[in-house]
């Protein structure tokens, strides 16, 4: 494996993060 797929994968993982964390902190404030 090459250092540029690990650091795709981390960039590519840290979104993915990202956006559910946004997702569940919409769903926190509708108070769902």
């Amino acid at each position: 494996m090459s250092a540029t797929f690990w650091i795709v994968n981390l960039v590519f993982l840290m979104f993915l993060v990202a956006m559910c964390t946004a997702a569940y902190n919409d769903d926190k404030t509708k108070g769902l």
